[in-house]
């Protein structure tokens, strides 16, 4: 199979505001070649999911691409993230289906192609789920087929995409399940399955340490399977530059492909698109590309009861953490910037049932109160020491990256201004996981050091909030997005 490498998508995590119209210009420079000063993506996701994106947009990049010399379903793929009817209105759900499958119909007349060869499903949440979705994108296909003469000899396929450590943990058998489902329900004998793993909700709902160890144990998860079937799998990682979301930034490049190990594709999301110089932006999507597709070292599940007790006692600590900060987190996240065209009626809810931010916003709302998110609950680290260490030493070598991932956040942080927003008791919890940090592994590595511009500015927000000059605290918060170079 000709597994895309690179898929770029309409994340709004840059300091960049694109309207409706902009993304399909931007669409097509994503997937020009670099050395015609495009960004060298082979996939583009036009997101619908919580995205008031206009249902004609993937004709349009079709279009569009008539007159740049590339070829849709050739030289890169339209793949579409739809709305899930569990969590958003049936009618966008089955108006996206509907836009994907007609656009293949211009993609036949002016390429001869398919331009659409997979929908994404977010937030799948079962194997039946994810079989009657497919069900539903195949009668979608048999209508327009038999009304519109689309030639239908191809099936667009679904792309489940699981957003929670649970579900990355049991990845194996969820693929297991998916592949009977598709037969019984269906009718469908796969081979083959593109599955998707996103980091970003998972780490809301559960923590940094919780999902990073959950991710990468999906990873292997996925390539044992295969190991033990007649099938493949090809797995898609999900992540942003900020370490809470992934940390796919710019100078952690090769740590990121080795860390990763596994994957097959990689989300090339906005800021690292639009808020990356160009040479580095070149230097780390050609060396991501260049690493998908390794083995990972499955001899790493032998320690999977250890990482499960790890992942699920972190994820304790974590969440009592968020649950007092999901207010001020909530506060704060409504002075971000919007850079996509969003549907506000669309929101998640914390495991505690609080209501929080999207993950973008989540993340640029901590950083503008000056706490690096992927330190709230790091002092389980004193419970994962405890004895011998063995635990501690088994997460750090089960995720390398950690202690970048830290370090960066560290250096983000600023305890002072952090105060300001929360209660004593709150601030006693993030002071002492800052603190048990520093303790176990002192000066951690960071990427080039921060301007003193980058702390006056997060004085400045919150003089600005107490002042009730709000738009000057907007207008502060992007220029700590731009100086850290994403916004979430």
């Amino acid at each position: 199979m000709n597994i895309p490498k690179l898929m770029a998508t309409q994340h709004p995590d840059s300091t960049i505001v694109f309207t409706a119209q902009d993304e399909v210009k931007e669409a097509i420079d994503d997937v020009l070649p670099l050395e015609r000063g495009g960004r060298g993506c082979d996939e583009k996701m036009i997101d619908y999911e919580g995205k008031a994106t206009p249902y004609n947009q993937i004709r349009a990049v079709i279009e569009e691409a008539k007159y740049y010399d590339i070829v849709p379903g050739e030289d890169f793929l339209i793949t579409p993230r739809i709305p899930n009817p569990k969590l958003e209105d049936k009618d966008r759900h089955l108006l996206t289906i509907t836009a994907a499958i007609t656009a293949n119909m211009y993609s036949q007349l002016y390429f001869n192609t398919n331009a659409v060869k997979y929908v994404i499903l977010p937030m799948s949440s079962s194997t039946l789920e994810v079989a009657e979705v497919q069900r539903r994108i195949i009668k979608v296909q048999r209508l327009v087929s038999e009304e519109f003469s689309l030639r239908g000899e191809e099936i667009v396929r679904l792309i489940p995409l699981f957003e929670n450590a649970e579900s990355h943990m049991h990845i194996d058998e969820i693929i297991e399940g998916l592949r009977v489902a598709l037969i019984k329900e269906v009718g469908l004998v796969e081979r083959n399955f593109r599955i998707f793993v996103g980091k970003s909700d998972s780490a809301i709902n559960s923590g940094h340490l919780a999902s990073s160890i959950a991710i990468k144990m999906a990873l292997l998860k996925m390539w044992k399977w295969q190991e033990d079937t007649m099938f493949r799998s090809y797995p898609i990682v999900g992540m942003g530059k900020p370490p809470m979301r992934g940390h796919m930034a710019e100078w952690v490049r090769s740590e990121w492909v080795d860390a990763w190990k596994g994957y097959y594709t990689a989300t090339i999301q906005s800021a690292l698109r639009f808020n990356t110089e160009r040479k580095d932006y070149v230097a780390t999507v050609l060396k991501i590309a260049e690493g998908r597709g390794q083995k990972p070292d499955l001899s790493q599940l032998d320690l999977q009861d250890s990482l499960i007790r790890i992942a699920w006692k972190a994820s304790e600590v974590y969440t009592r953490e968020i649950d007092r900060l999901a207010e001020h987190i909530l506060f704060m996240s409504k002075l971000v910037i919007g850079t996509r065209a969003r549907l506000e009626t669309y929101r998640r809810k914390a495991k505690t049932g609080k209501e929080l931010p999207r993950a973008i916003k989540f993340c640029a709302a901590l950083y503008s109160m000056g706490l690096g998110p992927t330190l709230i609950g790091a002092k389980v680290i004193e419970d994962l020491a405890k004895g011998n260490g063995e635990n501690l030493d088994i997460l750090l070598r089960f995720l390398p990256l950690l202690k970048k991932d830290w370090g960066y956040d560290l250096h983000l942080t600023d305890l002072d201004v952090f105060k300001k927003y929360v209660d004593d008791k709150t601030y006693e919890y993030i002071r002492r996981d800052i603190e048990t940090v520093k303790e176990y592994f002192g000066e951690l590595p960071t990427p080039k050091e921060l301007p003193e511009e980058y702390f006056k500015l997060l004085h400045e927000v919150k003089t600005s909030i107490e002042n009730s000059d709000i738009s000057k605290a907007k207008a502060n918060i992007v220029k700590l997005a731009e100086i850290r170079g994403f916004l979430g």
